[in-house]
């Protein structure tokens, strides 16, 4: 790994942090996600199911995506009957047996949940395909029962800073996928962010907002090995723009390059597909820009902590809402598809709904668009 190039990403994320972390994105949430699961995760709970649904609360979009929801799978088998609810807790209970750090043998744990549960998804007649499970999801939930061991991953973001900072490990993919080779990166970048103790005060001052905000005092101490802030950083490297300049090529050698014909024959075929995805793209932009955030003022909302109000204001996504505590800031839709705001009109509700999802494929898109980008780079 190009220590400069990492210390750039550092430097990128420590100036932009307060961008991050501002009521329109506030990717702390990462850390009030994982302490809000250790908060109600038990394994021995008399019903798993109910118990799983509620640690993983407020992880929001970390595990589930617009597309993929494998927590819903977990929810379905729970929901099916008292003998399939145990065998998903003996899956769970099979994860995480202690492995003594084998990286190995932790992977094989995972392929093994991810079995497990999706033959018992077929045999139970779920036909919702969204509910699989992955090698993601596995280590997901690895992530959110024991951070200080594990790391949180998301492919398209790990690609993509691997490729920056020209990590010599092979990640890979699907099959080729290694945990190991993850980890150790997670771990080299865990060593740079460790040093920095401007960043780290940085981080606790804002997980000590973040406390105050969600009256939970154990966030503060929930990423002591500082396992979420290398996610963190790995994800907003690729969300926030840090990529300044066109992304490295890797050095290969005559023996690992393609031959020339296959290698033209994969670019064909990578084009056609970056073609299909900016057309995707262009046509929900297209959307979104048809059916705009509707006018809100007047609206009546109701917060958990400060009740009924009203909004008074807008401005593009920024809404001020009346309460009888005071004025309060929101954006939206996030406000309103995160749950911290209810609308009064369910028409209203809907289509923010609906307008946020549109915002959500536009991301994905963009995030696609990058990971061909850089396979084509790989390519040369």
């Amino acid at each position: 790994m190009n220590p400069d190039l990492l210390q750039k990403t550092i430097d990128s994320y420590m100036e932009k942090f307060e961008v991050q972390n501002s009521p329109e994105h506030r990717e702390i949430y990462k850390w009030t996600a994982v302490s809000n699961f250790q908060k109600y995760w038990d394994i021995d709970a008399s019903d798993f199911g109910k118990m799983f649904k509620r640690a993983l609360s407020e992880s929001e979009d970390l595990i589930d995506d617009d597309r993929m929801k494998p927590s819903a799978g977990i929810g379905y088998l729970c929901s099916k009957d008292e003998e399939t609810r145990e065998k998903v807790r003996d899956a769970f209970r099979d994860l995480l047996e202690p492995d003594q750090s084998d990286y190995r043998r932790r992977q094989k744990k995972c392929e093994d949940f991810v079995e497990t549960l999706n033959r018992m998804l077929a045999e139970a007649g779920d036909e919702e395909w969204s509910h699989r499970q992955s090698m993601r999801a596995a280590i997901m939930y690895l992530a959110f029962i024991e951070p200080d061991d594990n790391f949180m991953y998301r492919e398209a973001e790990e690609k993509a800073f691997a490729h920056y900072v020209r990590y010599t490990g092979k990640v890979g993919s699907g099959k080729s996928f290694s945990l190991k080779s993850y980890y150790t990166m997670c771990d080299e970048i865990v060593s740079a962010l460790s040093e920095n103790e401007d960043l780290l005060t940085m981080v606790q001052n804002e997980l000590e907002r973040e406390a105050d905000r969600t009256e939970d005092g154990s966030v503060t101490d929930i990423d002591g090995e500082n396992h979420i802030l290398a996610f963190d950083l790995i994800y907003c490297t690729q969300n926030y723009g840090f990529y300044d300049e066109q992304l490295p090529a890797p050095r290969r050698s005559g023996r690992s390059a393609l031959q020339a014909e296959e290698r033209e024959r994969q670019i064909a075929a990578l084009r056609k597909k970056e073609e299909a995805v900016r057309a995707e793209l262009s046509a929900a932009k297209e959307k979104i820009g048809a059916n705009p955030l509707c006018d809100l003022k007047g609206c009546r909302v109701h917060h958990a902590k400060f009740g009924d109000g009203t909004v008074t204001g807008q401005e593009d996504k920024r809404i001020l809402v009346s309460f009888d505590a005071g004025e309060k800031k929101f954006v939206v839709p996030d406000a309103v598809t995160r749950g911290f705001l209810r609308m009064d009109d369910e028409k209203i509700t809907a289509a923010m709904k609906e307008y946020g999802a549109l915002g959500e494929e536009i991301g994905r898109l963009e995030r696609d668009l990058r990971m061909i980008e850089i396979e084509i780079s790989e390519l040369g």
